[in-house]
């Protein structure tokens, strides 16, 4: 049977789907197609995070069925653990949600039951569970990134007020650092020469069996990565130790994606995140006290539910005095089943996207600040594509680079000088040959 995936969505949702497709595959009942006009069967790897992507999904639905009306289409994920009920009314023959991934390739045996073009619709959504156990599926390679994705925790314990993703994913678990070396390894041997550690809230990892963020790091590199790169923290989630421990692990890379959300202390409150804005500038100053020429990076949701014009100044100040690299802006989107959707003082369309465009422009100027800092100062890249002659890859601290070389550079990892921007990237140039 020839099987498709399309996954929406977070670096965890992408994990999962290589983790699956591996596991059909491995049957040798299943084969991987990258059409899901030629597919037997398609996976819909869904996401919940805002209306809009339950929406793309729903609309993706429609048109395989219209395009393929014989395929058995699975729709698993966060849409489909918060809403199953969605899932059969979109028409899936196997609707599963976040749990159980392992048992895809029986579900999907089920269905066949009879033979091609025979389906039974199946239905299986488990309850998350307190005292649940992380679920071990580790892709042993990724056929299309140099770097690879390592799933390292699943679930949040946070509850934001805006958000969907404690209930889609359940409480935080964690995979034992054995567990992770073991896994990073299999990637190592692969050809993988950067790993990226991710999950739901990995600032949390090994919180609930006594390790920490470092633990798993060091598990990593144990394994014999020669490039470690976290993934979005929460910043309430680590500390000044863990922080320390951190930078002891060779080869973690420079770059720190340190969810803000908001400027604002009273928005803060409101979203129930566990920090205030002095406590988020102390820690992004600790790790620039041990990691030079850090970079920091974050997500700011513009037009919370009572977000005024002195709440929105008061991000745009702060992110100014963060300095931060790049800066991802969220108008924020209503989200059903959370405390937001219900709150008083919903801000107009028309405002979010105004007061989105407006720190979208202070975003590029504070990236260009950046990156001017960075010209003349000496990097470690990996290269991971080429186009047009030139190699492009990323510094440790998540500059976009390209170089001209008459080697081939895919997969090295070499030092460069860095010059000015060249339209979307950064030139580069070889210390060999500047």
């Amino acid at each position: 049977m020839k099987f498709y995936i399309y996954t929406f969505g977070c670096k965890v949702n992408t994990y999962e789907s290589e983790a699956v497709a591996e596991l059909l595959e491995a049957t040798g009942r299943y084969e991987q197609v990258f059409s899901w006009k030629d597919a037997d069967a398609v996976i819909v790897n869904s996401c919940a995070v805002t209306e809009e992507s339950e929406k793309k999904a729903a609309k993706l639905m429609r048109r395989i069925r219209r395009e393929n009306p014989d395929a058995v289409i699975l729709l698993a994920g966060c849409m489909t653990q918060t809403n199953p009920e969605k899932g059969e009314a979109l028409g899936a023959d196997i609707v599963c949600g976040n749990t159980g991934r392992s048992s895809v390739p029986a579900l999907l045996d089920k269905a066949f039951e009879g033979g091609k073009g025979v389906k039974k619709t199946v239905f299986s959504v488990g309850e998350h569970k307190k005292g649940e156990k992380f679920e071990l599926l580790a892709p042993r390679a990724y056929k299309n990134l140099t770097r690879a994705n390592l799933k390292i925790e699943d679930g949040c314990d946070c509850f934001c007020t805006y958000c969907i993703i404690p209930y889609a994913r359940g409480r935080v678990r964690s995979m034992h650092p054995e567990d992770i070396k073991r896994a990073a390894e299999e990637l190592v041997n692969s050809g993988h020469r950067e790993i990226v550690l991710t999950g739901i809230n990995i600032g949390m990892y090994g919180t609930d069996i006594g390790f920490d963020l470092a633990d798993a790091a060091a598990a990593v590199r144990s394994a014999g990565a020669e490039r470690i790169r976290l993934s979005s923290l929460e910043i309430d989630a680590i500390d000044g130790k863990v922080i320390e421990k951190l930078a002891s692990v060779e080869g973690l890379c420079r770059h720190f994606h340190a969810s803000l959300q908001s400027g604002s202390d009273e928005i803060l409150k409101k979203m129930n995140r566990r920090y205030d804005t002095e406590g988020y500038f102390r820690m992004i100053e600790r790790i620039r006290e041990y990691f030079e020429n850090a970079s920091i990076t974050t997500d700011i949701i513009v037009g919370f539910p009572g977000e005024t014009d002195r709440h929105f100044k008061e991000s745009v100040e702060f992110a100014k005095k963060a300095g931060f690299y790049r800066i991802h802006v969220f108008p924020y989107s209503r989200r059903k089943g959370t405390v937001a959707d219900r709150m008083p003082d919903q801000v107009p369309e028309e405002v979010k996207r105004e007061r989105a465009a407006v720190l979208a422009g202070v975003a590029e100027g504070l990236g260009r600040r950046f990156l001017e800092s960075q010209r003349g100062t000496v990097h470690s890249v990996l290269f991971e594509t080429k186009k047009n002659g030139m190699f492009y890859g990323h510094t440790g601290n998540y500059i976009y680079v390209k170089t001209a070389s008459a080697e081939n550079l895919k997969n090295e990892i070499r030092d460069v000088v860095l010059g000015g921007m060249d339209g979307d990237a950064a030139e580069a140039f070889l210390t060999e040959n500047h």
